[in-house]
């Protein structure tokens, strides 16, 4: 009886261990950390029953040359793996599931997910980080426009604005603005040919402009937000400066506000107020300065011009998030390279004198994605290789994001997204609830079966069956095993083959105490007898789950996958719990007053067993 106790015993310190686990939600011993705050037990719970996202990426490495799909290598997939698995991780968007599916593909699950447009771009994309020098009203001359592209040039009132064609719908605000009002205008009439060469000259300057006006109006209504908002994107809409050449020499500058399109081949350029009047001049004043054969020179005048000087995000050695010192929003530092900081600080420096010898302060562009986030002046030589980026949209959040793909670089392989599945979360604890509820009534009419059945034996089957329980979700906590609806199928089948397992022992026993055995000798030869015949069929499961297993990673059938897993730790678990704590069990309760009653040892209707051997109790 000794020996039986201190197995007990055991047992009894292993069922506490696995409690003690389930009992709390998270738990951790050193370095070791389970659980979860948000699901049940603790449990790693999978998208079925959880939510979240599935999303299935190819790989997309494609010969420049030929244009041909280039196989990647394992080791390619991989470092893909490691950096997908890097990015997620820091993200703080939980524990991801990745899995590399066949030669190309790599599987990516994210339950508990609610932001599944986050977590594509953070997967999928790489942070395009360029700085360009940003330099002000760059002139250049129309030199392409020659005299002999002008037909014409006279000096006449604005006309009513005409229906827009499709080209003159840029400049519709302009017109209206003008409508109505007796404007003196030059009006140049270009040739067909200086026509198309002018056309490309006059939608750049229309457009720049609409960006103004749009710039413009995001200003003041961040300024009604917030009085002591600043521009943060700096636009200058592009001009045009006209100098006429006619019986006086005269040169003023025309915009997208003052300029017309009549039709195809003519031009209105709104003559400017005089300087020392601020009144414009009458029609006669400027038919008379400008005469019968004037000659114009057009040139043009961009805003600003965003010059690449080389640094990139590749030029980077670190990014962090952080906030700003003064005025506490939510920033991103940039530590450069040897290269990157040799660039940034001549960069700067020319920046500098250029502006103490010309009075020009040009600015640094920063572009993220292809979209500028911020143009700050310089107002001294930067040669330390560090930098900050802010922007209009910037959040705690978005600046993490944008720090970690700037840190995490390029992905080693591109990747396109060819499959994806989101789960909603309430459907999930929909599916979690049955699955609880299915559970545990089938458990409930197990336990209820084996113990009107079997009796006392039943009894111990129903606690070695309720020990199982505790270790399966002990173990799924511990290792951790993600558990899906698939997988709780297979924990309750596994509930089945655990119970077989022991009425195989039990019917055993009852054909060795009808032989005329004492009740420890047939609990023992029963067990012996039973075994081969539960190892073998527990052993053909544990196959079948091995192929399950190996062909749902081929294919990346995660649900098949996860049968897989906790079908065979259900089964390996039953098989302990059926040879080591229902035999323990039954002999421990061998060698005691419980032998005195052999009625609750048999089956329901069992045949009774020669009185002679319910006192023997050897082994």
């Amino acid at each position: 009886m000794g020996r039986y106790g201190r197995t007990v015993i055991i047992i009894a310190v292993v069922v506490i261990a696995a409690g003690l686990i389930l009992g709390f939600q998270t738990f951790s011993v050193g370095g070791f950390q389970r659980g979860s705050d948000n699901t049940l037990l603790g449990l790693s719970l999978g998208l079925d029953l959880q939510g979240g996202s599935h999303l299935v990426y190819q790989t997309n490495l494609v010969d420049p040359n030929t244009g041909a799909r280039v196989e990647v290598t394992q080791d390619q997939l991989d470092a893909l793996k490691l950096n997908i698995e890097r990015r997620v991780n820091s993200s703080g968007l939980g524990e991801p599931i990745i899995q590399i599916l066949g030669t190309d593909r790599l599987l990516v699950q994210m339950p508990g997910l609610d932001d599944p447009a986050r977590a594509k771009r953070i997967i999928g994309e790489t942070a395009r980080l360029e700085f360009k020098r940003r330099t002000f009203n760059v002139s250049r001359d129309l030199t392409e426009i020659s005299a002999a592209d002008i037909a014409g040039v006279t000096v006449d009132y604005l006309p009513d604005p005409s229906p827009a064609t499709s080209t003159d719908q840029l400049a519709t605000s302009t017109q209206d603005a003008q409508a109505g009002t007796q404007l003196v205008t030059l009006m140049v009439e270009f040739t067909e040919e200086g026509a198309a060469k002018f056309l490309p000259v006059f939608v750049k300057m229309n457009e720049s402009f609409f960006r103004y006006q749009i710039a413009q109006q995001e200003f003041f209504q961040r300024l009604q937000q917030d009085p002591n908002a600043v521009p943060s994107v700096d636009i200058v809409p592009d001009t045009l400066d006209i100098s006429v050449e006619g019986n006086m020499s005269q040169r003023f500058t025309a915009s997208a506000a003052s300029t017309s399109r009549l039709d195809t081949t003519t031009y209105a350029f709104v003559v400017p107020a005089e300087e020392d009047t601020g009144e414009q001049p009458t029609l006669q004043v400027a038919m008379d300065r400008v005469g019968n054969n004037a000659q114009l020179l057009f040139t043009e005048i961009t805003g600003t011009v965003d010059e690449p000087i080389g640094l990139t995000g590749d030029n980077l050695s670190r990014a962090f998030p952080g906030q700003h010192t003064q005025s506490g929003i939510p920033i991103v530092n940039l530590e450069f390279d040897s290269e990157g900081t040799r660039i940034f600080g001549e960069l700067t420096l020319d920046i500098v004198r250029k502006q103490e010898t010309e009075g020009v302060r040009d600015q640094i562009a920063i572009f993220l994605d292809d979209q500028e986030l911020i143009s700050p002046t310089v107002q001294t030589a930067i040669t330390a290789g560090t930098a900050i980026i802010q922007g209009r949209d910037f959040t705690v959040e978005r600046v993490r994001d944008i720090s970690l793909q700037l840190e995490a670089g390029r992905l080693p392989v591109p990747i396109e997204l060819i499959q994806e599945r989101d789960v909603d979360a309430i459907l999930g604890a929909d599916s979690l609830a049955k699955s609880v509820v299915a559970g545990l009534v089938g458990l409930s009419l197990v336990l209820l079966f084996m113990t009107m059945y079997y009796r006392l034996p039943g009894l111990v089957a129903s606690i070695a069956l309720m020990i199982y329980a505790t270790l399966v979700l002990a173990l799924f906590k511990a290792l951790p095993v993600t558990l899906t609806l698939s997988g709780v199928a297979a924990v309750i089948l596994s509930i089945g083959m655990a119970v077989d397992a022991n009425i195989l022992i039990f019917e055993r026993m009852k054909d060795e105490l009808r032989a005329g055995r004492t009740l420890l000798s047939s609990i023992n030869i029963g067990f012996d007898r039973a075994w081969p015949a539960i190892r073998d069929g527990n052993i053909s499961t544990l196959i079948t789950c091995g192929i399950l297993f190996w062909f749902a990673d081929q294919l990346g059938a995660s649900i098949v996958q996860g049968f897989a897993v906790t079908l065979a730790i259900g089964v390996v678990v039953s098989m302990f719990t059926a040879i080591t704590v229902s035999r323990t069990l039954l002999r421990f309760m061998g060698t005691t007053r419980l032998t005195r009653s052999m009625r609750i040892w048999l089956p329901s209707g069992g045949s009774e067993v020669p009185q002679q051997f319910l006192t023997d109790t050897a082994d």
